[in-house]
């Protein structure tokens, strides 16, 4: 039953290196997430499942996260620690380590500092307590979608676990909470991975899988805590400062992730394309063109480069969208400049066309163009960067840390990568205007 759960144990310990660096002076526990520390959340939700005890494993930054939780009592638990030594222990070694503080403890809960798990938790021990095995791992049909699939569960029966291997019956995936005996971690080393462990209990015939219906969160990437943010504000009224606040924040988190190589990558195909006397072809529509627009001044005025776009010539492109079809315009408009090998393109889009959806094909069919005569093709896009990305010599993709804020924050940071591409030592012609006013 729900009031006679197993302690559980939260292992905590790693550095994230996946969210720098935004965890370098930060644990991953205390990231933000829906206006407060994930941690916050995490242990209410704990605490409504019926767990009493929790032994937080933690090393990186474990002050932090030992001044926030403190005994547990704000949070209806009652919290100790397990802290890691200097040398790196593994989840299994840290598990091993946190027993030191679960001395009456027979069986134990078990789940990862990045987890948000919402299937009951009495469900997962009663069917661990049935099965008279040694250890339970939960696990969820995945196929692939929130990360590799890592485990075969066929007809109730756990066959096949590795996070290693890549199988295409692997169909499943580890949910993150499992149950064990504590004597299962007896002739364990001291240092070991718990994915290990499992993978002989499993040889063993001694784990048992049990199969829930709901997906998990995690806040282990960029992804997921975006993902989390949405769904624990699904339904809440948000104030103008929540939102405000959270929307600065994830532009914060893409400006840590944009890569600076691929800008760097673009600068150097736009100081080739001048120095060889070509032209730029700036593509877009809707808040694209409007940055088409700014970006062509600023690439003639500061950078000196021959820039041009479609769209600054509305009766041009007006007439051969009535003559030819909006899906031909651009390409059309290329051919008509005598688009060449010296010249490139760069567009500016949110989905960067998909010839496969058939969407965009405007830009889709530009790029073709482009492709054929030898042109150079750059771009700032968002989402996946569509057939942009896939036909570019060099691009920017803007990171989804948002799905409900995909197109704002793309147009935006357009902005922000053009005008860094300007104002490079390599490409920068002359002064703008305030920075020359001493």
């Amino acid at each position: 039953m729900a009031g006679d759960l197993p302690p559980l144990v939260i292992l905590a310990g790693g550095k994230a290196s996946r969210l720098m660096p935004l965890t370098r002076d930060i644990p991953k526990s205390l990231l933000p997430v829906a206006g407060e520390p994930f941690l916050a959340h995490q242990l209410r939700l704990i605490a409504r499942q019926g767990v009493k005890r929790v032994v937080l494993a933690i090393g990186h930054l474990a002050d932090q996260i030992k001044a926030f939780a403190g005994d547990g009592g704000s949070f209806g638990l009652e919290i100790t620690y397990s802290l890691d030594g200097a040398q790196p222990l593994g989840t299994g070694g840290a598990l091993k380590q946190a027993l030191a503080q679960l001395p009456g403890a027979h069986d134990l809960l078990v789940m990862y500092g990045d987890s948000y798990l919402e299937t009951p938790f009495s469900q997962v021990v009663d069917a661990y307590r049935r099965s008279g095995k040694s250890a339970l791992m939960t696990v969820w049909q995945n196929d692939n979608r929130l990360g590799l699939s890592n485990a075969r569960f066929e007809a109730g029966r756990l066959i096949d676990y590795s996070k290693t291997k890549r199988d295409p019956l692997f169909k499943h995936i580890d949910w993150g909470l499992s149950v064990i005996n504590r004597q299962a971690l007896a002739e364990a080393p001291q240092a070991f991975d718990l994915a290990d462990l499992f993978g002989l209990l499993l040889d063993k015939g001694d784990l048992v899988g049990y199969e829930v219906d709901r997906r998990f969160y995690e806040i282990g990437s960029f992804a997921g805590l975006a993902d989390l943010n949405a769904h624990l504000n699904e339904g809440r009224p948000m104030s103008v400062s929540d939102y405000t606040k959270a929307y600065i924040g994830e532009a914060i988190q893409i400006l840590n992730m944009i890569d600076a190589k691929a800008i760097d990558s673009m600068v150097d195909h736009v100081a080739d394309i001048r120095a060889n006397g070509g032209r730029l072809f700036f593509l877009g529509v809707g808040g694209g063109a409007g940055n088409c627009a700014h970006a062509v001044n600023d690439f003639r005025k500061i950078a000196g480069v021959e820039s041009y776009a479609p769209t600054d010539n509305v009766s041009e492109l007006t007439a051969r969208i009535n003559d030819d079809g909006w899906d031909s315009s651009f390409a059309e408009w290329l051919k008509g400049s005598r688009i060449g090998p010296k010249d490139g393109v760069f567009v500016f889009s949110v989905g960067g066309g998909n010839a496969e959806k058939g969407v965009s094909m405007n830009i889709v069919r530009a790029l073709e163009t482009a492709r054929a005569n030898g042109a150079k093709i750059l771009g700032v896009i968002g989402r996946d960067g569509g057939s942009t990305a896939k036909m570019a010599d060099a691009c920017v993709v803007i990171p989804v840390v948002n799905p409900n804020t995909i197109t704002p924050h793309t147009e935006a940071f357009q902005g922000v990568v053009w005008h860094m591409i300007v104002t490079h030592p390599r490409l920068k012609d002359r002064e703008t205007k305030w920075e020359s006013v001493k």
